[in-house]
């Protein structure tokens, strides 16, 4: 009988250090999963205003599965504190069902951070060429204009390889209203209303945009990529940690079950 005592107190001691230990994780779950959260809407509201020159929607596609990785942090992270506190199953199984979600949409939005790295270049060229160049001042193009003004401003760069590009690509500059011009406004190192009828480096920008913005958008699939995984990471110790503390709990109640039984 003692012993059997022994090790019924044995294992709630380690149930008690467990109950700890995923309330500890827990919290630094819904910490993390607040900074995820706010991550992806400052990439998605900071971050995009090149966007609009880009094909395709894998970039804000990523900085989607960030916010709403980091939403369900948020709210489940309640419910697994209520399953440690009560030790009530049916809200650890909740939760783990919630954490091996989440680990798959972190896993996810790693994967396409870092794949998407490896066919920015090329889909950059095109994307810019097609809609930089060609839909430059176009009717119903607004958004494309202004981030391409904003583009070659923030980075002091010109066309997408070089200024050329512009004379020798864009219609607004090949048989537009702007034929008589060498480039936008906005590839003048001091931007003023025609300002670029002269071609010389001492007043446009004669690097292009092409090498500058892709240096730019890597660095933010890194972050993504790597905050990811790292996340992933973590839902695989909170995973580990859920399903031993469910084993104990059900261990634990079913023997007090059998001693009221006998």
């Amino acid at each position: 009988m003692a012993e059997y005592k022994s090790a019924k107190e044995k294992k709630s001691n380690t149930l008690g250090c467990l109950k700890v230990l995923l309330l500890i994780f827990n919290f630094l779950f819904w910490c993390s999963g607040a900074a995820v959260l706010w991550l992806g809407i400052w990439i998605l509201q900071t971050k995009t205003k090149y966007v609009a020159l880009l094909n395709s929607a894998t970039y804000p596609a990523c900085a989607w599965i960030l916010i709403v990785a980091g939403v369900i942090i948020c709210i489940i992270g309640f419910v697994g504190c209520c399953g440690a506190i009560r030790e009530n199953k049916t809200c650890l199984i909740v939760y783990f069902v919630f954490l091996l979600i989440i680990f798959l949409l972190e896993i996810i939005a790693g994967i396409l951070a870092y794949v998407y790295q490896d066919q920015l270049r090329g889909e950059l060229k095109g994307g810019l060429n097609s809609t930089m160049i060609m839909q430059y001042m176009a009717k119903g193009s607004e958004g494309i204009t202004g981030a391409t003004d904003t583009l070659q401003q923030d980075f002091r760069c010109c066309g997408v390889l070089n200024w050329r590009d512009w004379k020798a690509s864009s219609p607004y500059f090949k048989t537009g209203l702007a034929k008589n011009m060498t480039a936008p406004n906005s590839c003048c190192i001091s931007p003023s209303d025609g300002c670029a009828v002269r071609d010389h480096p001492s007043n446009i920008y004669h690097v292009g945009c092409l090498d500058a913005i892709e240096s730019y958008i890597r660095t933010y699939l890194f972050i993504i990529g790597a905050v990811g995984i790292s996340m992933a990471c973590l839902m695989i110790l909170g995973l580990f940690c859920t399903l031993c503390f469910y084993h104990l709990v059900d261990e634990y109640y079913n023997e007090i079950e059998k001693e009221g039984v006998h």
